[in-house]
């Protein structure tokens, strides 16, 4: 899976708490898992999470397993974010990607390391041409805190992690009956939707389309991955 999948997966006011999804496709069934446990402090957030592909996925994926961590300051009901790392193998290969946050300096950090065979083959660091305090996991929080009460509608927020779009994330809202329709078709109820399009190859999608369906608790239900390279769609629902 990719990040944005992952980290569409959080609550916004439980305090501390462990999240189980599993992961759908048409015909295929189940094909993965996705785990959650996160800390929410008085002024502070921290979230952990697993990836792991079953059956045919895994097979495709080469055993793909993915880890993440995030953390960083709360101000004002908005996550701020101080680190991100995420952990990936598959086959022979593993690697580590890293952002920095320098709020005095305002320079975010980007560092990423591949392995091959346990023999270190590229390494970069460089500072990103923009400053945000949204990172991949962040950025799902604030957008239910920001957005949700906002009309139908397209809006966008800068984000650590999308360089290639120069940071922007593109979020929209349908409107009520639109919102109605997803939510049946995803398996939900009593959600509010929104997509986001991140012009990314998400599962190897045609623009990294995702439809968040969002409780009164401010945790997804469900998340569904439009136009993924092998099937319509995926979707991660939640188990407990």
């Amino acid at each position: 899976m990719k990040r944005l999948l992952i980290a569409s997966l959080f609550s916004v006011s439980l305090y501390a708490q462990s999240l189980y999804y599993k992961v759908k496709a048409p015909i295929f069934g189940t094909i993965g898992e996705v785990k959650v446990n996160y800390n929410l402090g008085s002024n502070s957030y921290n979230i952990d999470a697993t990836m792991k592909t079953f059956g045919f996925a895994k097979t495709l994926s080469g055993n793909r397993v993915e880890k993440y961590h995030s953390e960083g300051f709360v101000s004002n009901n908005i996550y701020k974010a101080k680190y991100f790392k995420q952990n990936f193998s598959f086959k022979r290969k593993r690697g580590l990607l890293e952002y920095m946050f320098d709020y005095n300096k305002k320079v975010i950090t980007k560092h990423r390391k591949n392995w091959k065979n346990d023999k270190l083959i590229s390494e970069k660091k460089r500072p990103l041409s923009y400053f945000t305090y949204n990172d991949l996991f962040s950025v799902y929080h604030n957008i239910v805190v920001q957005l949700r009460n906002k009309p139908a509608g397209n809006y966008n927020i800068k984000v650590a992690g999308l360089e290639g779009n120069r940071g922007n994330l593109l979020i929209k809202i349908p409107p009520k009956n639109v919102q109605k329709q997803e939510a049946k078709s995803i398996g939900v109820s009593n959600v509010w939707i929104f997509h986001i399009v991140t012009h990314k190859k998400l599962l190897k999608s045609t623009n990294g389309e995702v439809i968040f369906a969002v409780g009164d608790d401010g945790i997804a239900k469900g998340v569904r991955v439009l136009n993924t390279a092998y099937v319509s769609h995926l979707d991660a629902l939640l188990v407990r």
